[in-house]
Formats: C-alpha cells, structure tokens, sequence
C-alpha cells in the first residue's frame, strides 16, 4: 500500500478522508471531476507560468506511475538541472513535485511547490514536509524548499511576464521544523488505512477547511437539516456541544447562540413561527424610489489576467440583468447583456448599461457589495464612465438586507439570507432547479467556454441562453421579493 502526498493532505485535514479515499472511493460523487474542472484549470495555468521562471527545465510527460518514477530517475542521472512534475516512489511513499532544481556546488535539490493563491497558506507547509521525506527517502539530499504564488498587485499590460506575475518564498525553516511531525504521522496513516473500520471523526469545520471535502454528502447523511452547524458557531461552542451529544438545532440551550441573525433563526425553528418585523419592513422599504432597477452581474476571475489592465483574480464583468420599473404597480421591463468576443467584457458592458439607467432612482441588488465593488472598478478601468457607476453606487441598495437583518425570518432559510435559500420559500413558485446553470460558480465558468474555441455554434447558443435565463432568473427574483415584501406591509 502506497501514501502520496494527496493522501497526507487529506490526512492533515481529516484523517477520516484519506481512510475513505483508500477504501470507499465507490462514496465519491459522480459529478466531482465537474465541481473541480474550473479550480484545476486555473491551477494548471499558474503552473504554466511557473515553469517559465526556469527556462532550461525539463518536464516529465504525462504517464504511468511507474513511468514517471522511471523518467525522473533517468533525468537526475543525466544531471538534468530542472525538472518540472519529477516523480519519486520509495518504501511506500509517492510524490509529484511541481519544480525540483539541482545545485550543482553541493549536489543538493530544491523543491518549489506552485499555487494558484495569492499568499503562503499554513497547509502548504507539511505539503513540502511530505515531499522532502519523499525526495530524501529516495536518496536525493534537499537543500531548501519554496512556495511559488500568485502577485496580487501586478497588472497585465502586454504579454504576461512570470517574473512579477510571481513571487516566490523560502519556507525551508517551517517546513524543517514540521519534518518530524509528518514523519510521526506517515505510520500512522498507514496503520489507519488497513483497518477495516470506517474511523469516527466529530465534524467541527474541517470539512471545508482547507479544502472541501469529496466525502460530505456521505459523512453529513445523518446530520439534520436543523443543526448546530447552521448558526456558524465557534469550535470551542461546537466542541461543547458535541461532548453532550447535541447536533440538532432544537437541543441547542438558550444562551448559546448569541449572534442576532442566528438567535432569530433559532427562534423561528424553536416555535415554528416566521417572525416578521413589519414596522421595520415599512420602514426599509421607504427608502427605496422610484423607478427602481433591480441589477445583478455575473463575472469571471482567472488567476492570470486574460486582458490588459487587469490584475490577478481582478472580476470581469461579462453579463448583466436588470429589471426596470418606473412606478408602483407600473408595467417592469427586462434588459440583457451578454458579452460573448474574446475580449474585455466590460466597456460594452458599461456602454450598453449607461444608456438603461437614469440618474434617479434606487439601484438593488442582492448582496450589494458585490456589485459595488464591480462598479468601483470598472469606473476606475474606464475613466469615462467612472461618475457613472459612482453614482449608481450612491443610490445602491441591498435588497438581502430584509432577511440579512433578521426583518423577516424563516426558518426554512436556515439561518442564510443568500438568494438561492430564501427564494424558494419565499417565492415557491420560482425555482433555479429547472435551469441548466442553477448557481453562480457556474455561470462564471461557463464563460470562458462561451468566447472560446471548443465549442461548436448551437453549443455556444444553447450556453448562451443557460447563462441569459440564469442571469434573468436572479434579477426577476428581486422583484418578485419586493413586491412581497410590499403586500405583507400594505394592511
């Protein structure tokens, strides 16, 4: 039986994840390739980049396992100076390094771990711990080891350049001070997988962190829906809870939850009532003039900068919908933008939405600070339309902020005020599960493929028109809510 370094960041995580991976992979969702693609492409393509910093590296071709192990010990023994996806294999341990590079003076390897983040994360540490017992227990002697990340602050203009689009950092001493707990743990891990037991893990926050996990659905089946999980607790209330055993939201003692939000979401739980605050409703909902334009943007954000004047992970804003009503009870209107050339989204974007928005009345949105911060950087790329976007951004407001608030409170939102939970309480007959695209991670990545090349043309049609129906199903939400929202408070 073989441990890799994917095997003991899972163990790092949850040691009940690797157990599952090695024995029960047959519990992996069939869609988990899917829900990975747009994380592993962006990925991919920060180590592109990475590779280019070393100019004489060689990489090992995609191949077998044995395969690569063969290949990288022939290009050690041919002195090879880089080596880009070097595999080593030895007394049970495996694992790819995404650089390896030879110093020549005192024979020794540096090891340089590449991320598509934006700074050096605690878990990258034992990554490189892992890897240097790996290289070191095959016989090479490492010398220092590096993490290799994304630079927030650089901005495209031209042909990418790796050298600022990069930064790289000496983790050598944390990762030498960690050597000898991952070394502890390896015969742990093995001694974990053989057993024939699935091993119990108590659930407080790991399964998100640091990574998702592959294994929830199967691990929270018997969680339910109404759980301690819900109310965003801290591991040590988490941890209290579970030492008595308590999981369901109606067990949790008075006291407990203490943040405003969640204690009215337990309350509406505990008595089975919707708690709805009409007074301050009333009040909100005067601050809202008409006509009212209810807008929501999707956007995409690579890793590295498809356009100039960009920055890494920056948004592009591609697509809009807004919907517009000029008074009470009035007749509302829908517009659509849908940027879909392989060029920067936003200027067309901003040109097509300044001729639909006047210079009165409230702009809403769902989670305004999303679409605020679009705005401000959009009107800080193109200087023509910056008192524009300001401007809507002074009569910006959150339609999120009635349930957010706690203003009207079901218990069926479970404790959320995203749109994609209230919304088919609130507005039953609206629902994003008869859409192609029901989410907006998707909608994002689906952007790419809409102005790239793969695609045949009814393909691209058909996407385009999933990604037009989402975009308007979010805004036509807004105003069914508000209209609501109105009802509930005109008696």
């Amino acid at each position: 039986m073989i441990v890799s370094k994917s095997d003991y960041i899972k163990y790092y995580q949850c040691p009940k994840a690797v157990w599952l991976y090695k024995n029960r992979k047959d519990l992996i969702p069939d869609d988990i390739a899917e829900q990975m693609a747009g994380a592993l492409a962006n990925g991919q393509a920060v180590e592109d980049e990475a590779y280019k910093l070393f100019p004489n590296g060689v990489a090992i071709p995609s191949s077998g396992f044995k395969e690569g192990v063969d290949n990288t010990t022939k290009l050690i023994l041919d002195k090879t100076p880089v080596i880009f996806q070097a595999s080593f294999w030895n007394k049970d341990l495996y694992c790819r390094s995404d650089i390896i590079k030879h110093n020549p003076e005192d024979n020794t390897w540096d090891i340089y771990e590449v991320k598509s983040a934006t700074k050096v994360k605690p878990e990258y540490i034992p990554d490189l711990a892992f890897q240097k017992i790996c290289l070191e227990t095959a016989g090479l002697k490492v010398n220092k080891t590096f993490v290799i990340y994304v630079n927030r602050e650089y901005v495209r203009q031209g042909p990418i350049e790796p050298e600022k689009l990069l930064l790289t950092e000496d983790v050598s001493e944390d990762v030498d001070v960690m050597i000898e707990e991952v070394d502890n743990n390896i015969p742990k891990i093995f001694k974990l997988i053989k057993d024939r037991e699935e091993p119990k893990a108590r659930i407080v926050k790991q399964c998100y962190n640091p990574y998702p996990c592959m294994f929830i659905p199967h691990c929270w089946r018997d969680i339910p829906e109404h759980n301690i999980y819900n109310v965003y607790l801290g591991e040590k209330e988490i941890h209290s809870l579970l030492d008595d055993n308590i999981v369901d939201l109606s067990d949790v003692p008075v006291g407990v939850i203490t943040r405003d939000k969640y204690k009215k979401y337990y309350e509406a739980y505990k008595t089975d009532k919707v708690l709805i605050d009409k007074v301050a409703i009333k009040k909100e909902i005067a601050k809202y003039k008409y006509p009212l334009y209810y807008l929501d943007y999707e956007t995409n954000s690579p890793g590295i900068p498809v356009f100039d004047g960009y920055r890494p992970y920056q948004r592009m804003t591609f697509q809009y919908s807004l919907h517009v009503q000029e008074k009470p009870g009035g007749e509302v209107k829908h517009y659509e933008y849908l940027a879909d050339k392989n060029e920067d989204p936003s200027r067309g974007l901003a040109k097509s939405l300044t001729k639909l928005i006047g210079s009165k009345g409230s702009v809403m949105a769902w989670y305004m600070g999303f679409e605020a911060g679009c705005n401000s950087e959009m009107g800080e790329r193109y200087p023509e339309y910056a008192k524009f976007f300001e401007d809507i951004n002074s009569r910006l407001l959150d339609l999120m902020e009635f349930f957010s608030n706690g203003l009207y409170v079901d218990k069926g939102f479970f404790g959320s005020a995203s749109l994609k939970k209230v919304l088919p309480v609130f507005i039953p007959y609206l629902s994003y599960g008869d859409l192609n695209i029901q989410e907006g991670m998707a909608a994002s990545d689906s952007w790419p493929m809409l102005i790239g090349s793969d695609l045949g043309k009814q393909e691209k049609k058909d996407l385009r028109n999933d990604m037009l129906k989402y975009c308007e199903l979010d805004t036509f939400a807004m105003v069914e809510i508000f209209k609501k929202l109105n009802e509930l408070v005109k008696y």
